[in-house]
């Protein structure tokens, strides 16, 4: 009898670990779709961080500063919402690599990708 009790509560002991890990992974997994989500969210439609904001500070980018210093640099003045937000962007657009050295006053109104044409000094869509 007292062998059959034991068994028993080792049997729904198991039972109950396996459905606690089974529930944390479901969370874990969850989390992790709605985190991506809200980045893939961000990244492409491509919203500026505080678009009601009227401040714009004067950012000078050093001659052979890369994206991830820039991007760093935006983040620190508060004009992105993420460095690799922008980052991303900065890779999707094919912006990385055409960074021009300068001051330019930039500010969180601006979308990423009006940041990104202002600094490697491409003209908006709309001027065409």
């Amino acid at each position: 009898m007292v062998g059959e009790k034991e068994k028993m509560s080792n049997i729904i002991l198991g039972i109950s670990v396996r459905v606690f890990v089974n529930l944390m992974l479901i969370l874990v997994l969850v989390q992790g779709f709605v985190s991506a989500y809200h980045f893939s969210y961000k990244l492409f439609t491509d919203i500026p961080y505080q678009p009601i904001s009227t401040q714009e500070w004067s950012v000078t980018i050093e001659e052979g500063s890369d994206v991830f210093s820039v991007a760093s640099m935006l983040e620190d003045y508060g004009i992105v919402d993420g460095k690799y937000l922008f980052v991303a962007r900065a890779y999707l657009g094919q912006y990385n690599n055409r960074i021009l050295a300068g001051t330019y006053s930039l500010g969180p109104a601006m979308s990423p990708d009006t940041i990104c044409r202002k600094i490697c000094g491409v003209q908006s869509e709309e001027a065409s």
